[in-house]
């Protein structure tokens, strides 16, 4: 796990954080970074990259009523003490960054589809409907979960730093779905998705590619993300670095 890996990863992060919350307390000590939200039950986002966040960790966990914790797998003692607390379920992921989008190949779509932007907000300019967006993806995953308007609620809470993008087939139907945000120098990737049917034509490797270009152009150079056993290939062959294996802590308030 390179350590200047890590060091991307968590700024990062920390960025992502503070563009989600802003009105949050900032954490940046040794092993332990993210935000603790404002209300009177703090919602946590959480990364710890080692055992010495251990201490601080323990006193920020009491009153951590929703959210999520990340943590990198050295940092075993940390990933018990939360795993010893009821009300946090867990899955796995890969963190992996991207120093230098200068880098990214541009693989391209399909000639059968195009790419257009999602509606999210209702400001935004003609584009995808959100419900269309929202219903091909959950069609495309089984890791996005409850009624589809819970999700069309979530993407449209998230601050205007994020877009989302869509690619329709000649019938006008979603057939796969990326998104990015943007924060700063610092950026993300989201909500990529293909349709079954038509997987194994690089999709999912081009929808990738157009959000980080969309991110680039908005002047981000570092991204850092959470990948899936089955989307860390993709972004392997886009030239992103591991971070590390992460367990990924949530709650619901």
């Amino acid at each position: 796990m390179p350590a200047g890996s890590v060091d991307l990863y968590a700024e990062a992060f920390l960025a992502q954080c503070r563009s989600m919350d802003p009105g949050g307390t900032t954490i940046a000590t040794a092993g332990l970074h993210g935000v603790l939200g404002a209300d009177e039950h703090p919602r946590v986002q959480l990364l710890v990259t080692d055992d010495r966040a251990y201490d601080p960790l323990a006193v920020v966990l009491p009153a951590a009523q929703a959210g999520m914790i990340r943590v990198l797998r050295p940092a075993q003692r940390c990933a018990q003490l939360v795993a010893d607390r009821l009300g946090w379920s867990s899955n796995t992921a890969t963190a992996m960054v991207s120093g230098d989008l200068s880098t990214v190949p541009a693989p391209s779509l399909p000639d059968d589809l195009t790419l257009l932007p999602v509606r999210r907000l209702a400001d935004d300019p003609t584009g995808v409907a959100l419900a269309d967006a929202v219903a091909a993806a959950m069609s495309a995953t089984t890791a996005i979960t409850g009624p589809p308007v819970a999700f069309a609620d979530y993407l449209r809470s998230l601050p205007p730093a994020f877009r989302l993008l869509a690619a329709l087939d000649g019938e006008g139907r979603v057939r796969a779905t990326s998104g990015y945000g943007v924060f700063g120098s610092y950026g993300t990737v989201m909500f990529v998705n293909t349709d079954p049917g038509w997987r194994g034509r690089g999709i999912g490797l081009a929808m990738t590619a157009h959000a980080l270009h969309a991110a680039r152009d908005a002047g981000v150079r570092h991204v850092s993300l959470d990948a899936s056993k089955v989307g860390r290939s993709i972004y392997l062959r886009l030239g992103f670095d591991r971070a590390g294996a992460l367990i990924r802590f949530s709650r619901r308030s």
